[in-house]
């Protein structure tokens, strides 16, 4: 077994930036939890974070071209678990995404986005050219996660897979003129899939085009994530004085809206800093790689791309 040369092969930007982040998670967490009580959850996450911390250089003594054959089941594996949710799922705010593990509440849409970016690298590194047919092959593929996930109902996570596709279609230079046709697919078949959707989807698109529309309903969310983030000022409110998001006028926002209690505590500088280093993060992993494979799978411009619109953009 060959381990890496940390001086030449490791790429610090996946040591350090997600450090800076973790920090700023925990103590973001830390400070919106601090007056409900919660902040065992500041303290379950160091926990995860040390877990996965182990669990990323342990991965490091493998050398991940040899599992490049494994991917096809590890997706197989995804969209089973993804069924296995629809039958004994833990269903929290209307929505079965989680199975109870007692020790933990484990939720295979989130290991899917993981997969699917091994899997895409994967298909498109064993010579497959970017046809019409491949593309079409590799959507169907697609569709069978994401369809699943929409079922229970995960709206953000199956756009933010159907976002990092786009992505990965420009990675490997499928040609415009099949992007152009499924981006015109997509606006004529928009009408169906809009009457498809639940009420509480149709109403979070509503509310993320025009929120005030409905402040005291739909909008109520991103009205309050707005007065969050605005109530920051340039430099913050501290953690301990971010009274937005501590004394809870900002639904779950040790959730879905942790990065509007971060720009509470921190403001505008606060936002900005954090923002870079994840646009940093994104930009560093561009084409640097000489092989197919490690550029397509080990590219984190896809998802990192999604959680930067869906979670930055949302607040």
């Amino acid at each position: 077994m060959k381990l890496p040369r940390i001086n030449k092969e490791l790429d610090w930007t996946l040591v350090v930036v997600p450090i800076l982040l973790a920090i700023a998670g925990v103590a973001t967490l830390y400070s919106i939890t601090s007056v409900s009580g919660k902040t065992y959850l500041a303290s379950s996450q160091i926990i995860y974070i040390g877990v996965g911390a182990v669990i990323y250089f342990l991965l490091m003594l493998f050398d991940y071209r040899e599992f490049r054959s494994f991917y096809s089941y590890l997706f197989i594996f995804g969209v089973i678990l993804l069924f296995v949710v629809d039958f004994v799922g833990l269903s929290i705010f209307g929505s079965r995404r989680w199975i109870d593990l007692g020790f933990f509440q484990f939720q295979p849409s989130e290991l899917m986005k993981l997969i699917f970016l091994f899997f895409a690298g994967s298909f498109f590194a064993k010579d497959i050219k970017p046809t019409l047919l491949n593309v079409l092959y590799f959507l169907v593929l697609t569709a069978i996660p994401v369809l699943l996930i929409m079922k229970e109902p995960d709206l953000g996570t199956a756009l933010t897979i159907l976002f990092g596709v786009l992505i990965i279609f420009f990675a490997v230079k499928v040609p415009m003129k099949i992007i152009i046709g499924g981006l015109i697919l997509i606006a004529l078949i928009s009408p169906f899939v809009w009457m498809k959707l639940k009420p509480y989807q149709k109403s979070r698109v509503t509310a993320f085009i025009e929120p005030n529309l409905d402040t005291l309903g739909s909008g109520y969310n991103v009205s309050q994530a707005k007065i969050a983030v605005g109530s920051g000022g340039l430099f913050g409110k501290g953690f301990g004085g971010a009274t937005q998001s501590q004394l809870q006028f900002l639904p779950v926002a040790h959730i879905d809206f942790i990065f509007s209690g971060w720009a509470e505590a921190t403001g505008f500088v606060g936002s900005v800093i954090l923002t870079g280093c994840r646009v940093f993060y994104l930009v560093s992993g561009t084409g640097k790689y000489r092989d197919e494979y490690r550029n397509y799978a080990g590219n984190r411009n896809p998802f990192a791309l999604g959680f930067i619109w869906w979670n930055f953009g949302y607040n």
